[in-house]
C-alpha cells in the first residue's frame, strides 16, 4: 500500500505524541496509585495466600511496588486473569476513587500502546509516494 509523505509525517506524528503524552501520564498515575495504595486493600489481600512470602518482601518495596499495582488493575478490568491469586473480589474493598483510577491507568496503558503500535506497524508496511 502506498501513502503520500504528508499523511506519512501526520501519522507519524500522531505516534509520537501518544507515546511522549503516554510516557508522561502513566508513570504519574500508577506511581500516585502505588503510593496511595488503601491500607485496606494491602490488609484484606496483600498476604500470604495470595502472595508468596518473597513476593511480598519484593513488592512492598518501590519500584517492584508498581508490579502489585499493575495485578491489582489487571483483576478490575481482566477477572479471568485471576488463576492463582485469588484476588479476583480486591475491588469490593477498594474505595470508589481508587477502583476508578485503577481502571483509567489499565485502560490508558492498553490505549496508548494500542495506537502507538497500530501505527507504527502500519508505517513500517506502507510505500511513501
Amino acid at each position: 500500500m502506498q501513502i503520500s509523505q504528508p499523511t506519512y509525517e501526520f501519522l507519524f506524528l500522531i505516534a509520537f505524541f501518544t507515546a511522549m503524552g503516554g510516557l508522561i501520564w502513566i508513570p504519574t498515575l500508577w506511581s500516585l496509585l502505588t503510593l496511595f495504595t488503601p491500607k485496606k486493600l494491602m490488609d484484606s489481600y496483600f498476604k500470604e495466600p495470595h502472595f508468596t512470602q518473597t513476593e511480598l518482601i519484593f513488592m512492598s518495596r518501590f519500584p517492584v511496588s508498581l508490579l502489585r499495582t499493575a495485578m491489582f488493575g489487571s483483576v478490575l478490568l481482566f477477572p479471568f486473569l485471576d488463576k492463582t491469586r485469588e484476588i479476583r473480589h480486591c475491588h469490593e474493598v477498594m474505595p470508589i476513587w481508587y477502583n476508578l483510577a485503577l481502571k483509567l491507568l489499565t485502560i490508558s496503558v492498553i490505549v496508548v500502546m494500542t495506537i502507538f503500535l497500530g501505527i507504527l506497524f502500519f508505517l513500517l508496511s506502507v510505500n511513501i509516494i
